[in-house]
This record gives structure tokens, C-alpha cells and sequence, in this order.
């Protein structure tokens, strides 16, 4: 499973991410991908933390550059070290740190024009391989107030307040299993993307996030059903895998079950051919030095 929760400081991200992952694991080894100075060893010694996770959790510590192939490299390193669950605090530093997507797109301009082509194949490539990680993974994201630009009747412009929103790439919260935004007081968790079997966890009134709650999702990932997915979802996930790419469909479709295979064999041949026009595209842009986005990451509204 991916999971998010997304919050503004001391809304009990890294507090919550922990005691999921407790549940999560199952006894397994957690780990910790610390971004934030220490912060995650700050809770080692947490009354709470001490009582979910006895044999404490395995921390390391990300210095900048926040680049996509280092969380690559640092997944893949607590992977080989046999942990099951790894909390990632925070993913918010591969898109907008020092050294992440956004000073990739500026410090590799093309013609004046900030280079959000190459800086989101570098997220990419990063997604494709966390999408493939043998392990569960619960990734801790900041959040902001968002404003978008709205035009008025009289063609004014106006701005108008969104709500918090993660920051990250706009596709981002897409890929995951479960995405909660966290209050800012009260630490319970909204649900933002949730599997329909999953929603009375979250139902009535909010309860705040418990490594029984962790519990419940393992068992509820262990027993996985893959017959019963959706085929349109499953279908509207191939053809945003397609629109990434050849290399982002091929591992879209080597992570795939038997039984999913089957079921999206009948347009295996369309998605094929999406992806490899989706190549082409690239290509064209890179040689043009187009940038559909305007400069700007996408999530920037205001």
C-alpha cells in the first residue's frame, strides 16, 4: 500500500505515520526516511511510540539534494534491509526542496523557460519505482492554502481559497492506496482517497490514527481480492500508465496480477500504441522545448 497524510506543521503527521506503520508491519521492521533535520528520532522515546513499536524502527537520514533518483536509492536500500513498512518524512522535499523537481526545472532552463519536462520524468521514473517496492510505504507530505485565479462577471480577477492542499506533483495523491489530510488541532485524519472497503474506518466521528487502525489496513491488503477491482478504474489506471510512456505502461502492466492482466488484455494493443504516442510527444517536446505547463508546476494556482 501507498498511503499520504498530508497536513500543515504540527498537525501529527509523523506522530500518525508511525503508529499506522506499527500496524502496518506487523511486527516487521519499520523504517524512517528522515528529511526534516531529526525529526523522526525526536519520537523514539515517545511514550506512545515505545508502546506501538517496542523494537524501536530503523532511521536514516536525507541530507539535501532532495533529487527523485535519491528517494529512489534510499527505498531500495531499506527494502534490501528487510524493512516491511518505511515512513517517508517528507516526500514534500522531492518536489519542492533543495535540489527537487522544481530546481531541476529552473537550473536546466530551456530557451529562458524553467525544464518541467525533464524534472517530471525524474518524478516519474521515481513513482515507477516506489509503485513496484515490496514494501508498504506512508509518505508524509506538507500542506499549504491554495488560491485559484477566478475571472468575474465584469472579467475581474478574482481570487478564491481551495483548502489545503498537498504539496507535490498534481498526480501524486492519484497513485496512492489512502490519502488523509490531517487537522491542524485536533490531529483527526479527513479522508481524501479511500478503497470503498475501506471507508467505515473513517466514517461518523473521526477517530484520531492508531496502530489498530494500521492493523486493519494490513489485514485488508493481505487479503486483497484482486477479482473484485473495478474494471473501469482498473482501465482508466492503464490509460493514465499510457499517457506516461512506454517504460511507465510496461511497469504498470509487469506489477499487474493474472487476473488483471486478463481483464485488460482486450486493449493491451490500444494502450501499447497510447504509450508509444505518448513517447513520440516527448520527443517532440524535448527537441521544441515545449513546456505545456508554462513554466509552472502544475499544483501552482495562485
Amino acid at each position: 500500500m501507498l498511503i499520504s497524510l498530508a497536513g500543515v506543521s504540527g498537525s501529527g503527521k509523523t506522530y500518525s505515520a508511525l503508529l499506522l506503520a506499527a500496524g502496518l508491519a506487523g511486527g516487521g521492521k519499520v523504517g524512517f526516511l528522515d528529511t526534516e533535520n531529526g525529526r523522526g528520532s525526536m519520537y523514539a522515546d515517545s511514550p506512545g511510540i515505545v508502546a506501538a513499536l517496542p523494537n524501536g524502527y530503523e532511521i536514516a537520514e536525507m541530507r539535501e539534494p532532495f533529487a527523485p533518483s535519491r528517494y529512489t536509492e534510499a527505498v531500495e536500500a531499506f527494502q534490501a534491509h528487510g524493512c516491511k513498512v518505511l515512513v517517508i518524512d517528507s516526500q514534500t522535499h522531492e518536489w519542492e526542496g533543495h535540489g527537487g523537481c522544481s530546481d531541476i526545472a529552473e537550473n536546466n532552463k530551456l530557451k529562458g523557460t524553467p525544464n518541467w519536462i525533464l524534472a517530471k520524468r525524474e518524478h516519474k521514473r521515481m513513482m515507477n519505482h516506489l509503485l513496484a517496492s515490496q514494501m508498504h510505504i506512508i509518505f508524509c507530505l506538507r500542506a499549504r492554502e491554495k488560491i485559484k485565479v477566478m475571472k468575474d462577471d465584469r472579467g475581474k480577477e478574482q481570487f478564491a481559497p481551495i483548502g489545503l492542499q498537498p504539496i507535490q506533483e498534481k498526480n501524486f495523491t492519484f497513485e496512492m492506496t489512502l490519502s488523509l489530510l490531517l487537522d491542524e488541532h485536533s490531529h483527526r485524519p479527513a479522508v481524501t482517497k479511500c478503497p470503498e472497503p475501506l471507508l467505515h474506518l473513517f466514517q461518523g466521528n473521526q477517530p484520531l490514527i492508531t496502530k489498530e487502525m494500521g492493523e486493519k489496513l494490513r489485514i485488508w491488503s493481505e487479503a486483497a481480492p484482486a477479482a473484485k477491482a473495478d474494471p473501469e478504474l482498473l482501465a482508466n489506471k492503464a490509460l493514465a500508465y499510457a499517457a506516461q510512456g512506454t517504460v511507465a505502461y510496461q511497469e504498470f502492466w509487469k506489477e499487474l496480477s493474472s487476473i488483471h492482466r486478463k481483464e485488460l488484455l482486450a486493449r493491451h494493443d490500444e494502450f501499447k500504441e497510447l504509450a508509444r504516442m505518448a513517447d513520440d510527444r516527448q520527443k517532440q517536446d524535448d527537441n521544441a522545448g515545449f513546456d505545456p505547463t508554462g513554466g509552472k508546476p502544475a499544483e501552482m494556482m495562485y
